[in-house]
């Protein structure tokens, strides 16, 4: 670089064609290009409007074309299809169809009872002490209102938990009754 303050002969360097450093030849030549944009002298023409949008309406339908398939020997070549029959539908019943359950009421055959089973292990349990036959019959009782109300399964394993329960008090009361009278 030359002169940094020479604007023009940095611009000559780095591709600058038409720029001269004489201020007094500052015109360019009829082949050079100018440092100043040329305008057109005659006005530019008017834009052209946007062109038309094509209207939405219902597509013209096509016209029905030949099957370009040929029909397979022994089968009709366009075999006619009946109308869809209507269905019946399910036959109409009281409340709810089978198989649905109204919201907030609790499932018909839920399974078995959770107290009925436990009040079977609590009454098992109860051998060595009294208190899980008595929990045993007490869960029992409430079991078999639940599976009357809700109509669950465990009827069977209430009762057996009741019976249980009940036969392990009798005996450990007949035991300490023996035990009392013996001494």
């Amino acid at each position: 670089m030359t002169n940094p303050g020479n604007s023009d002969e940095w611009w000559k360097q780095y591709g600058g064609s038409g720029v001269s450093s004489d201020p007094a030849n500052a015109q360019p030549s009829a082949g050079e290009p100018s440092s100043y944009p040329s305008y057109p002298s005659s006005p530019a023409p008017a834009p052209t409007p946007p062109p038309v949008p094509p209207t939405y309406g219902v597509p013209p339908t096509p016209a029905p074309q030949a099957n370009p398939y040929p029909a397979m020997p022994g089968y009709p070549a366009n075999p006619s299809y009946p109308a869809n029959p209507s269905y019946p539908g399910p036959p109409p019943g009281p409340g709810y169809p089978m198989g649905y359950q109204p919201y907030g009421y609790p499932a018909a055959g839920g399974g078995t009872n959770g107290l009925a089973i436990a009040s079977l292990i609590a009454s098992l349990v109860g051998i060595g002490c009294g208190i899980g036959a008595i929990a045993g019959i007490i869960m029992g009782v409430i079991a078999l209102g639940q599976i009357r109300d809700n109509g669950q399964q465990g009827r069977g394993m209430a009762l057996a938990g009741i019976w249980v329960g009940v036969g392990w008090i009798v005996l450990w009361v007949l035991y300490m009754v023996l035990i009392f009278a013996a001494s």
